[in-house]
């Protein structure tokens, strides 16, 4: 909407005008008409104005003058003029001053109404880019720390901010985070229940950060019964947690009022139910919830339950640590680095028996808070998560006990035949898993395994029997050919059995 004042000293041509411009559409509301420059002047204060549209020559005061004399209260404020005489140098010296255009009178319906068309579209531009400008810089002060700012940055945004009259007064600011996420027009519709003055940020998925001004007569419980209206109006099925800040003053403590909004709807996001809000002042942490840290529980118990392999213990222990950060509410970084520890712990043991990979899984990096509408939804999730390591760590340990079992088979029979299906009978695998799990377990195949076992007992032969002769001594540890058994002996060794024999004798 184009709010526009008359002003001619001429009453049929003044309510004329006015009648013309509110024919050319609804966009455009004629606020007052005024017989002269003064009388414009006196109101000026109270009234709304975008457009003046003016005759030049009126007594006491012309149009130039008036011009000149609202430029200095309200420059923003546009100008056209109207006249009787096409006087070419009152409308250089209009232009000059910044007037939109310059027509005659009579005034023609339609150049009037191109001329409101091109100022309502300038005026659109302005307000969108003085929008975007504003946002920008309320960004700019809820996200970043004021000391790691440049000064002039600062400056220019306080300056431009303390212009608007929702940060020359009192505020708080709201974090409100919905799943499903809302389209913030949607959000913003129902802040039009507010009755006040507010500005939406588009902040992160599934987030939005409002800022709500507060009056002078309005009280202590004002922020929370805004987040119970607002909260209200979403549709069902829409869970909600609104976080608010206390109340504050002037745009250096937007920074402050976000943060104390976020810690509000992370300390929310533990509440059960669909629907949650808090109040910073209300829902501040005791100092033993500051200084509880998420690992110091599973430091405690869990690694050493996981250390023995106490799976039954391991899981109890995921399961009352759950309990503690219901209670204690840390915020979500530390509930991050905690949950990050746990599976460290978990890993740690995996990679003890070769299974670890000392990196995180897809499905733990999807285990930030932020994506999930609540608590009980990430603790689901967590608990999943981690009973799925538990179980990779438990079949790790029972292939573990199957590689130990085929180990002490072939230390028990390296002397005979060892054939791989013989080995996959025992441990009622196939031969070919158990070549792989063997491998991936001890990082050597069947095979080199069996080698190892015979030379290491044919070296022990060797030094402990100097009377037998080395095909014996080769028949002994399974190698029933003495030139296959010399060539598996320097190959693993470096030395023949006889080179070896005569250097332990040393």
């Amino acid at each position: 909407m184009i709010h526009i004042a008359v002003v001619d000293d001429e009453e049929r041509i003044r309510l004329g005008l006015a009648k013309l411009i509110e024919q050319c559409g609804e966009a455009y509301k004629v606020v007052g008409c005024f017989a002269s420059g003064q009388e414009l002047l006196a109101e000026l204060g109270r009234l709304a104005i975008d457009l003046i549209v003016t005759d030049i020559k009126m007594p006491q005061m012309n149009g130039l003058q008036l011009i000149e004399k609202v430029q200095q209260r309200k420059p923003k404020i546009k100008f056209a003029i109207v006249s009787g005489f096409n006087d070419f140098s009152f409308a250089r010296q209009a232009i000059r001053q910044g007037v939109e255009d310059y027509l005659l009178k009579p005034v023609d319906r339609k150049e009037l109404a191109e001329l409101l068309s091109r100022i309502k579209n300038n005026l659109e531009l302005e307000r969108y880019r003085k929008a975007v400008a504003i946002d920008e810089h309320i960004r700019l002060l809820l996200r970043n720390d004021l000391r790691k700012l440049p000064e002039h940055m600062i400056q220019g945004a306080t300056r431009d901010l303390g212009q608007t009259s929702l940060l020359r007064e009192h505020f708080a600011v709201l974090a409100v985070r919905t799943e499903p996420e809302l389209p913030a027009e949607q959000v913003e519709g129902y802040l039009a229940h507010w009755s006040r003055e507010f500005r939406l940020i588009a902040w992160e998925p599934r987030q939005a950060v409002i800022l709500a001004s507060i009056g002078q007569h309005d009280h202590y419980d004002t922020v929370r019964e805004l987040g119970l209206t607002l909260m209200r109006h979403f549709p069902p099925g829409v869970a909600v947690r609104i976080g608010m800040s206390d109340i504050h003053q002037g745009a250096l403590r937007l920074r402050e009022a976000y943060l104390e909004a976020e810690a509000s709807v992370q300390f929310c996001w533990y509440d059960k139910g669909i629907r949650a809000t808090a109040l910073h002042s209300s829902s501040k942490r005791t100092a033993a919830e500051c200084g509880y840290h998420p690992a110091k529980l599973l430091d405690k118990e869990l690694r050493p339950a996981l250390q023995v392999l106490d799976f039954a213990r391991a899981d109890a222990v995921i399961e009352e640590w759950l309990g503690e950060l219901q209670g204690s509410r840390p915020a979500w970084p530390a509930l991050a680095e905690g949950c990050g520890h746990l599976f460290e712990l978990i890993d740690e043991e995996k990679q003890e028996r070769q299974g670890g990979t000392g990196e995180l899984t897809e499905q733990q990096i999807k285990l930030a808070p932020a994506l999930f509408p609540d608590w009980p939804a990430f603790r689901a999730a967590l608990q999943t998560a981690a009973r799925e390591q538990l179980g990779e760590l438990k079949n790790m340990r029972q292939e573990n006990r199957v590689v130990e079992t085929v180990k002490t088979y072939i230390q028990g029979h390296y002397i005979e035949e060892l054939e791989l299906q013989r080995l996959a009978d025992i441990v009622f695998l196939t031969p070919s898993y158990l070549s792989k799990l063997f491998k991936t377990a001890t990082g050597e195949t069947i095979t080199d395994y069996v080698i190892s076992v015979r030379i290491e007992k044919a070296k022990e032969t060797l030094s402990k029997h100097p009377e037998m002769k080395t095909y014996e001594v080769g028949e002994r540890v399974g190698y029933s050919d003495p030139a296959y058994f010399n060539k598996v002996f320097k190959k693993v060794t470096g030395f023949t059995p006889k080179e070896y024999r005569d250097r332990v004798r040393l």
